[in-house]
């Protein structure tokens, strides 16, 4: 997972007409209200240009927006969001995709 973009939006946005402008048709809400950092965040996954990414986006003026890239073999969960937003750090991504259980 990588970082591509952050920056405040400072005017109302709703994260799915952001992401519809875009060209993203394929996106859903995973986490509505998940504080870290002393803010709320909703999370977004979404599909763009065959890509998986993640958008953070803050509830409250101004809007801080994080977009990630989750590169193949990338998982993403909420807690990589909080450790990054705590420690400006991302989380090492473990690189087994697949383990046999020998059955």
């Amino acid at each position: 997972m990588k970082v591509l973009k952050e920056g405040m939006w400072k005017r109302p946005l709703e994260a799915a007409d952001l992401l519809e402008r875009k060209g993203c048709d394929n996106f859903t809400l995973l986490e509505d209200n998940i504080k870290t950092g002393g803010r709320l965040y909703e999370i977004w996954w979404y599909s763009y240009q065959d890509k998986n990414h993640i958008l953070a986006k803050g509830k409250l003026f101004p809007y801080p927006l994080h977009f990630f890239l989750l590169e193949k073999g990338d998982t993403f969960e909420v807690t990589h969001f909080k450790q990054y937003i705590e420690t400006g750090k991302i989380k090492e991504q473990d690189s087994v995709l697949f383990q046999q259980t020998g059955f």
